[in-house]
């Protein structure tokens, strides 16, 4: 053991000694309750999670009845309590009353949450925070809430947190010197700290909008950050998701950094250790502090949100921030601080840690380094750790607690990750307090036996892994992006032509698609195909057939695989033709362009799996195979609103089959097809196998449908033009071989339901892009929104005030929440609908939008009953109906009520009201406390029945299959009256 762990465990030893010293203090100790909830936690995954769900849900429950039935769904099964005894009483499932019981357990969850939150208001907190300085404890104070909502609720916070620092600041004139906390090496620091989140000030923080809104931001926390400086107070900026982690310390350096401020040296951001690039980060602080010239604070924390980044991560197929084990977390702590202690004449340091083991390790760098105790200080949460925090204390260092202050509904989450903290089985805390750890356990070095994990995303062999979203907080995925489109409007307009074979065809009918963000601008002028030109494309498809099904599947796969990766190379390019053409925003278009590359190479996959023939029967003397053989011609015909994930998803599920294709797009989208057309080519794709017609169609996708060659038609629309195709593919044409196949996919009136219970931050936040997202042009968007009685008023006002921060915008601009609708006709169409319903329903909100282009305002009418017009209809924009239900049995009738069953979902924290909606909802696709839009492929197959279509989910397992024909080849395999012998698994 080197010199320097002796001193450290020497240190913890130290530390340890006086908190045992002190009194048999017991992390659980201060609440029998709650020390018993906590103890069974420990004991028991499945009480911990319920119990931790129950305490986030309470503060919605109204009623004692409520409670009740809560209670029940989350603690006993089949009417039986499975808790131990003290439970039953603790928890009401006993015999009290309902509003008796109500009231005892919300007493009890309130008296856990005021164990880590210091009161409701700033009056409140003042008490406690005035008790904890007479037991040498200072203080930081932070406004319970984190990502805002509205433009409403972040100007609330800002002017939240500008009253607590002058109330703050004028309280504490009163309060006495102690110079233990209120002075370090360098003299008098500020009484009243106050820690602020970025996030909470503006509601459209976009990491695609990035300057923008780090502007908007900076404008926010100015007043704040002058209102601190004035008053004397210390204003720290607080650090929150991965996400926005480059964007704060960005805001942070810019801010402090005006001239305004570079000298005031009492502001502070955060460094979570548990980051990846948290040390590197810190050299870059110490770089700019240098520049500065005045000192600031960096408080360094472990960081609170393992669970989420590391699922948020995985989810998207991106490199996991944090450290996946805790020893990389504790050893890169250590590191961190022994970095930002020798820095100490640039940045002071706020050891912020609950670790003894950890205290020790910088404790013992400091006193190496020749600092002073007061020339740093120790940070810990209000509400834990008391003997730890009373032991630093005594031992001459300024501990500092985090201090919230807030109402509890937006504290629920902040008290779960408490509990969360103190229940993990990594937690230093219980294995100190709850598990008895030896010291040698409790002190041991992090850094021994560690092996460093990898922090790329692992892809399990054998498994379909989605294409990752972009991450547009990268700064050269956002200025590939701006290039892309910079490239594409230079080359504008881009001339499309049909191509049969290899051939360009040339007509005189030509469609001109207008920029939907600007109709100033031409993108393409299409020439389109004739029925002359479908007949000789379906002639040559055919006559391709042949040949193709020939090729072998694993060729075929390859091929399609291709596609995926010149998909991925090009990948810029196809946003920047969708952003152009149809008026995709930024993000919406790289999700189009993940789809389609997904579907190439699910489909590849599988087309892998079932290109082996399957043994059927076991009889001896018989050999019988299951097997696929393509069909024939397919004719797809695709819409404009995805315009590359439907399209090739359909194209390379007949292609990768053994199929040709005849491909014709939306005229709105025929340069994004092209585009396609082209990487087909190049990938691979022998000349006649596919054929590209733009066109009409009323024109040519009619004669398509009708020809005798057609033996399948793949279809994503109207319901009246879905129809219609069915209608007409069933007419036998002369010399048609084939009953023809139709792949039908058509729209939705896909209702959100809320329940009593939901978590209305959740539920308006997915509510609102589901409804809103693309303009609500997704035949998988929300457009009824059914909210039970009792929360009907507050959901509609959150969602009124919610839509009216989001911003409509050309879709190449990258703040635009949402951009124009596809053309004109849709314009007017819903300009008309939205008129005529205004005058018949409530107008709960209506947007502002540009004039430039086709755009249409965000528009929520309220009041509407399920079977009005307006309820029962798909309109195809940025329109939301608001039905208000009595009870869950009448929201889910109302769901049910139309003619569709495409998506839907809800919002709810009731297990038997989820396991209700799992049970009765009519739906091909159901939501549970997210969004009901953005479907991915093998995660979430796609698709709907009643009028919302006929086939099989895009993106699963059966897709495949309707594009062949399944063959049974049965073979005697006697001879003379022997057979050989066969291995029959």
């Amino acid at each position: 053991m080197t010199e320097t762990q002796t001193k450290i465990i020497n240190k913890g030893e130290e530390i340890l000694r006086k908190m045992e010293s002190q009194s048999k203090a017991s992390l659980f100790s201060k609440d029998f309750w709650y020390g018993s909830v906590m103890d069974w936690s420990m004991k028991n995954d499945k009480f911990k999670t319920n119990m931790f769900r129950f305490v986030d849900v309470l503060p919605s429950l109204t009623t004692g009845d409520e409670v009740a039935t809560h209670l029940k769904e989350y603690f006993s099964e089949g009417g039986k309590s499975e808790l131990p005894s003290v439970f039953n009483v603790g928890l009401g499932l006993g015999s009290l009353a309902p509003g008796l019981m109500a009231g005892a357990i919300k007493k009890n969850v309130m008296g856990m949450a005021k164990m880590f939150i210091t009161g409701e208001n700033a009056e409140e907190a003042i008490t406690v925070l005035k008790k904890a300085r007479k037991n040498n404890l200072t203080f930081t104070v932070d406004i319970l809430g984190e990502a805002t909502l509205s433009e409403k609720e972040a100007a609330d916070y800002q002017r939240r947190y500008l009253e607590l620092i002058e109330w703050l600041a004028n309280d504490s004139k009163k309060w006495d010197a102690n110079p233990l906390l209120d002075s370090d090496a360098e003299g008098a620091i500020p009484k009243v700290n106050v820690s602020v989140k970025m996030t909470a000030l503006y509601s459209q923080v976009s990491d695609k909008a990035w300057d923008e809104s780090k502007r908007i931001v900076k404008d926010r926390l100015r007043p704040i950050f002058k209102k601190g400086m004035e008053l004397g107070v210390f204003i720290n900026l607080d650090m929150e998701h991965y996400a926005v982690k480059h964007m704060t310390l960005e805001v942070f350096q810019e801010l402090i950094n005006e001239p305004e401020f570079r000298s005031y040296k009492f502001f502070g951001c955060v460094i979570q250790a548990y980051l990846r690039d948290s040390y590197q980060d810190i050299k870059a602080m110490i770089d700019f502090a240098k520049k500065r010239e005045t000192p600031f604070t960096i408080r360094l924390v472990k960081g609170a949100y393992w669970d989420s980044e590391t699922i948020d991560a995985n989810q998207r197929g991106w490199s996991t921030p944090v450290y996946s084990v805790k020893a990389e977390s504790d050893a890169n702590y250590e590191r961190c601080a022994g970095l930002l202690l020798e820095s100490y004449r640039y940045i002071r340091v706020a050891l912020a840690s609950h670790n003894v083991r950890t205290i020790a390790a910088a404790l013992v760098k400091a006193d190496q380094l020749g600092l002073a105790k007061n020339a740093y200080e120790i940070q810990m949460l209000y509400g834990m750790a008391e003997p730890i925090k009373k032991t630093l204390s005594d031992m001459g260092y300024r501990v500092r607690e985090y201090a919230p202050v807030g109402e509890l509904i937006p504290g629920m989450a902040y008290l779960v990750r408490r509990l969360l903290e103190n229940t993990s089985n990594e937690s230093w805390l219980r294995g100190k307090f709850a598990e008895s750890k030896t010291t040698a356990e409790l002190l041991k070095d992090p850094s021994i036996g560690l092996t460093p994990t990898p922090s790329e995303y692992v892809k399990k062999q054998n498994l379909f892994h989605n294409e990752p979203a972009l991450d547009f907080a990268v700064k050269d995925v956002r200025d590939k992006t701006m290039a892309a489109l910079t490239k594409l409007k230079s080359q504008l307009p881009r001339n499309v032509q049909p191509i049969i074979g290899s051939d360009k065809q040339t007509s005189t009918n030509v469609f001109t698609r207008y920029n939907p963000s600007n109709t100033s601008e031409v993108v393409a002028k299409v020439q389109m195909a004739n029925n002359d030109m479908a007949e000789k494309a379906i002639q040559a498809a055919h006559a391709a057939f042949a040949t193709w099904k020939k090729v072998p599947a694993l060729e075929r796969s390859k091929i399609i695989d291709r596609v995926a990766d010149l998909m991925n190379q090009k990948k810029f390019d196809l946003m920047a033709a969708q952003i152009l053409e149809v008026g995709k925003p930024w993000a919406e278009a790289d999700g189009d362009i993940g789809e389609a590359i997904d579907f190439c190479r699910y489909y590849a996959n599988h087309m892998r799996d079932i290109a082996n023939p399957l043994r059927v029967g076991h009889a001896p003397g018989e050999v019988s195979q299951y097997i696929y053989k393509p069909r024939g011609v397919v004719t797809v015909i695709a819409p404009w609103n995805f315009p590359l994930a439907i399209l090739a998803g359909q194209v390379v599920a007949a292609l990768v089959t053994g199929n040709t294709v005849v491909m014709k797009p939306a005229e709105q989208s025929s340069f994004i097809a092209e585009g396609l057309m082209n990487i087909l080519t190049e990938a691979g794709v022998p000349k006649n196998v596919v054929q590209f017609l733009p066109g009409y169609g009323e024109e040519i996708g009619d004669y398509l449908v009708k020809h005798p060659l057609t033996t399948t038609i793949a279809f994503t629309g109207s319901k009246a033009v879905g129809l219609l195709i069915a209608k007409n593919a069933a007419v036998v044409q002369p010399g048609q071989q084939h009953v023809k196949r139709c792949i039908i996919e058509m729209g939705g009136k896909n209702a959100v339901i809320i329940d009593n219970d939901a978590d209305l931050d959740e539920a308006v936040d997915g509510v609102l892009y589901s409804a809103f997202g693309f303009s609500g042009q997704k035949c998988s968007a929300a457009s009824r929104v059914i909210v039970l009685a009792d929360v009907y008023d507050k959901f509609v006002d959150r969602l009124k005030e919610a839509a009216a921060s989001i911003e409509v915008l050309s879709a190449e601009n990258p703040k635009a929440y949402f951009g124009p609708v596809v053309d004109e006709e849709s314009q007017q169409r819903l300009l008309k609908v939205i008129e005529e319903y205004s005058g018949k329903h409530t107008v709960v909100f209506k947007g502002q939008a540009p004039t430039n282009g086709y755009f249409v305002p965000a528009t929520i009418l309220g009041d509407v009953k399920s079977n009005d017009f307006i309820a029962q209809n798909e309109f195809f924009g940025p329109l939301i109906a608001v039905i208000k239900a009595k009870n869950l049995d009448e929201a889910i009738a109302f769901a049910n009520s139309t003619e569709y069953a495409l998506t839907g979902g809800v919002f709810s924290r009731s297990p038997a009201n989820i396991q209700k909606i799992k049970n009765e909802l009519e739906v091909g696709n159901m939501y549970i406390n997210r969004g009901i839009t953005g479907a991915m492929v093998d995660r979430h197959p796609f698709g709907g029945y009643k009028m919302s279509g006929i086939g099989s989910k895009t993106g699963g397992p059966d897709y495949l299959k309707q594009f062949v024909e399944p063959i049974v080849i049965t073979e005697n395999t006697m001879r003379r009256g022997f057979a050989p012998e066969e291995n029959v698994n």
